[in-house]
């Protein structure tokens, strides 16, 4: 029989965490202040997974390792969801960059003259198709080389957790299990490093908008920029942490020694939720916070008719 241990306890915490924010974004959905086609999906798409995540992990906080297909599911849609956080981070700076800029353009994502509605659907369905050999197609676009570097990467992260996933745990000194847990190893240090790296790309560019206010005269920060800066602190902390869990041993899930009778051992929860977990949610909710900091930008409407006077003038 399986035991409500403290990792189960952790997990349900963050359970209802992130279905209150799920429901917050429901109701803002059905209440059209935000809408489906709009920078929130991202984020509503990630808050779903997490939810799944965490739901697993109250199943592998009472099952443990009796069975291991709740355990992988747990650690896939772990690498999932701060994949899609590190995306929704962009694609608020770029939003933010379309609503607030003259320009109306951001230069993360420039649009191509004279793009129609097929055109957009086609690079979609380009994207979806080629993964990520779409670069070969659209190597002038920085977010579609970020897109193919984070797909890899989450690739790198899955493949190097699903092997180690299938060692064998009654025997950590043999040759095979040291052998999948040097490739698992690799592989995904390798994965979170270029998560890492994105990070680092993703304040430079945060800065580099606000820089770009600066020297345009405005003497306020913009808060969205604000909130989008301060959740980058959470994210770069997840992103370290990522790469100690799959690099050292004694932060791994496999490691016999972070087990105890009653599941997990306290230190090993308390690192994985408040490195881990408590960090993704903090981004999550700065992010949600930015729909009352860009209440008074302009919507896409005002900027489609100020650009139609502008052509006609």
């Amino acid at each position: 029989m399986g035991h409500f241990g403290r990792e189960a306890g952790a997990a349900l915490t963050f359970l209802i965490l992130y279905v209150a924010i799920y429901m917050w974004m429901t109701w803002a959905y059905l209440t059209k202040r935000i809408k489906w086609r709009s920078r929130y999906s991202l984020l509503f798409f990630h808050v779903t997974i997490r939810v799944a995540s965490q739901a697993c992990g109250v199943a592998f906080g009472v099952l443990g390792f009796a069975n291991t297909n709740v355990f992988l599911a747990y650690l896939i849609l772990g690498a999932e969801g701060y994949f899609t956080l590190v995306l929704c981070a962009f694609r608020f700076l770029i939003s933010w960059h379309q609503h607030n800029l003259p320009s109306h353009e951001s230069w993360l994502e420039p649009h191509e003259p004279n793009q129609t509605s097929a055109d957009r659907l086609k690079r979609v369905i380009a994207l979806i198709i080629l993964g990520p050999f779409a670069v070969i197609l659209y190597w002038k676009h920085p977010m579609v080389i970020m897109h193919t570097l984070l797909i890899l990467a989450n690739m790198a992260i899955i493949i190097g957790g699903s092997y180690l996933a299938g060692a064998d745990l009654s025997d950590p000194l043999s040759h095979s299990f040291q052998q999948r847990v040097n490739v698992a190893k690799i592989t995904r240090t390798a994965g979170q490093s270029v998560f890492l790296a994105c990070n680092f790309l993703l304040l430079f560019t945060i800065l580099a908008t606000i820089r770009g206010q600066k020297k345009a005269g405005k003497r306020k920060i913009h808060p969205t920029l604000i909130l989008l800066f301060i959740a980058w602190f959470p994210l770069i902390i997840r992103g370290i942490f990522g790469i100690l869990q799959a690099a050292v041993w004694s932060l791994s899930y496999y490691n016999p020694d972070n087990y105890d009778a009653d599941g997990f051992t306290p230190r090993f929860v308390a690192i994985e939720y408040v490195l881990g977990v408590v960090t993704e949610w903090l981004a999550c909710l700065l992010l949600n916070l930015t729909y009352f900091t860009s209440l008074n930008d302009p919507s896409k409407g005002e900027i489609t008719s100020e650009e139609q006077k502008i052509q006609k003038s």
